[in-house]
């Protein structure tokens, strides 16, 4: 007898009907895009374009969707600089609207699916097509060329990397080859000593994934797949590090994350490939190009991930540069972790980020600080950014220092970086603040406490006695003191907690360094903070007794600011000169663990998998 159909597809079967009964259509993800294409609005990116070239080439409908495809080179062609005499030869033009080539990062991305297009799809192509791709391939390589791109720029080198050694294989040019070849050994090398330097970022780990990936991959030179895959282990075992369960997310501070409240990005595609992230809880949008992904699928060992879960808590230190405050830690425990970094990266970066374990999930807002120019606390107003005018929402990136041990930390933010500076170079090159702002961004269902009681939770903006405050959620305790919080004239001035309703599922702790343009004059906070968990009601008045009782201070004066608070096993402090960011002393920190790449609990993990002496997790 035949089964009834389930409810599911009865339901599903339902709305086909009506579909078509309503003259309606399902789109395709293809044609969505060639529809986005034919328009040729003004925003139309190169990107775009080669990604459905691609998709398209790579599908069944390969053959259906020719003249689609030569249509679409045409239009590559038409954004690709052929004029031998500019110094953008071979290059992109980003946005259909621009005439000369702005972004230079814009090869980079068309070759990298388009040398994949030419090495596992030619035999798709029309021969106009084949034409077509092959002169732009040949041009792309004097783009690729002329395009520096420094070591420590980790997603471009490796995509650069990458484009050199398929344009090689493919187009037949062993100096190709070699080229991209001693880019990959350049760049172990510079690792090994450095770390990776945009660490732990939720969009650019995805873009090195995918070039790596294509590298283990769709080259045939089996020295280039086994570099490849040590450099994959190296970044999977480092997530592994830094991964905190509760959440599905890299814990930590992070380098470049455009997710100001909880870190979504392009990574989440193969960590939901990997098994680590549970597709319905990601937000970002999975499965876009399947003949890319298919490409670029790499899966770590599986004792990656166990070894994440087993292993708390735990301390995880690593390097992400070369210089002295190039540095970022992590705390990892079972329901909170929390992370630092030696100094603030850029306008994208989160120097601080505190991770809970909380009912919402990976939905979870991160506790995170910012400092701002734009009166933007959660990162939700993207403003046009760069020679292409990309839209970013960017913060200011202070002169930031920092110490951790274990479960405590203690920051210093300031910007300008330098009060000489009347330019403030520590801000996003794009737009000079419309206001000096130093927020703490928080999940709006913990509840915030004073040293003796809760601060009303419904208050639109309240006033934080003594600079003093502390989050609470689960058995989760988040203790933070303001040593310091000034205007632009020096003046201490008080700690605002701030609810700007539910849209955000977030509040913060707010400093107004000034509410206007800051000209001239510095905005500076410094931070204890320290996190706890298993507390329940007389563990928590525990906690709150001992955070507030701790002995801290600030002393500042023109040049110098010294710092020292005492952390729940040994006292941090540090002094910093503002002129030039200079930490002139340090303690709480246990140099011992200090190790690169990146070290657990002291013991050193990323040398071994670059130099393919070892293949584990951490």
């Amino acid at each position: 007898m035949r089964k009834a159909p389930a409810p599911f597809c009865l339901t599903l079967l339902f709305f086909l009907i009506l579909g078509v009964l309503e003259g309606k259509e399902i789109i395709s993800p293809l044609d969505k895009t060639w529809a986005t294409i034919q328009k040729h609005e003004p925003n139309l990116g190169c990107r775009t374009l080669m990604e459905f070239i691609l998709e398209a080439a790579g599908s069944s409908e390969s053959t259906q969707r020719s003249p689609q495809i030569e249509s679409a080179l045409e239009d590559l062609a038409r954004m690709q600089d052929r004029d031998p005499t500019s110094k953008t030869y071979g290059n992109f033009c980003w946005y259909w609207h621009e005439t000369k080539p702005a972004d230079l990062n814009a090869v980079e991305f068309v070759v990298q699916r388009a040398a994949l297009l030419k090495l596992r799809y030619a035999d798709h192509l029309s021969p106009k097509a084949t034409e077509a791709l092959n002169l732009m391939l040949n041009l792309s390589v004097e783009g690729i060329r002329r395009q520096k791109v420094a070591v420590d720029y980790t997603n471009i080198y490796l995509m650069k990397t990458w484009n050199l050694l398929a344009l090689g294989e493919t187009l037949q040019r062993p100096d190709l080859s070699q080229e991209g070849s001693s880019m990959l050994d350049q760049w172990i090398s510079f690792t090994t000593q450095n770390g990776i330097t945009e660490f732990l970022s939720p969009t650019y780990n995805g873009v090195a994934l995918d070039t790596l990936g294509l590298m283990a991959n769709q080259l045939s030179d089996p020295s280039v797949k086994e570099r490849a895959e040590r450099i994959l282990r190296l970044y999977w075992a480092n997530m592994a590090a830094n991964w905190f369960e509760p959440a599905q997310r890299l814990g930590g501070s992070h380098a470049r994350d455009y997710d100001y409240l909880t870190g979504e990005g392009m990574l989440d595609q193969h960590l939901v490939d990997a098994g680590w992230v549970n597709a319905k809880a990601s937000v970002y949008h999975l499965g876009a190009s399947p003949v890319f992904e298919s490409a670029t699928r790499w899966l770590p060992p599986a004792d990656y991930h166990r070894k994440a879960l087993s292993l708390i808590p735990r301390f995880v230190y690593q390097k992400c540069g070369k210089g002295d405050t190039d540095w970022a830690s992590h705390y990892v425990g079972q329901h909170v972790s929390i992370g630092i970094s030696g100094s603030s990266q850029g306008p994208e970066d989160k120097p601080l980020a505190i991770n809970i374990a909380g009912p919402a999930g990976r939905k979870t807002v991160q506790v995170i600080f910012v400092m701002d120019g734009r009166g933007d606390p959660y990162g939700m107003h993207k403003v046009a950014t760069g020679a292409s005018g990309h839209p970013k929402a960017h913060h200011l990136s202070p002169l930031f220092r920092a110490v951790q041990s274990g479960p405590d930390v203690l920051f210093l933010a300031s910007w300008p970086k330098n009060n000489s500076n009347s330019k403030h170079k520590s801000l996003s090159k794009d737009s000079d603040p419309d206001c000096l702002l130093s927020h703490i961004d928080f999940p709006a269902e913990a509840i915030v406490w004073g040293a003796e009681k809760p601060l009303d939770p419904n208050a639109a903006s309240q006033p934080v006695p003594d600079n003093l405050c502390f989050l609470r959620m689960g058995d989760v305790a988040i203790g933070i003191r303001f040593l310091l919080a000034e205007d632009t004239t020096g003046k201490p001035i008080p700690v605002e907690l701030v609810n700007d309703g539910q849209a955000y599922h977030a509040k913060r702790l707010t400093v107004t360094h000034r509410a206007g343009n800051p000209g001239e004059g510095r905005g500076t906070v410094a931070v204890a903070i320290s996190v706890t968990e298993g507390l329940n009601d007389a563990g928590f008045a525990e906690f709150r007794k001992n955070f507030a009782n701790a002995k801290s201070s600030a002393m500042a004066d023109k040049k110098t600011i010294r710092l020292t608070t005492q952390g729940g096993s040994k006292a941090l402090g540090f002094d910093v000169d503002l002129n030039d960011g200079q930490v002139l002393h340090s303690e709480g920190t246990d140099f011992s663990r200090q190790i690169a790449p990146f070290s657990v609990n002291g013991k050193e993990y990323g040398a071994a998998l670059l130099g393919g002496t070892s293949s584990g997790a951490f």
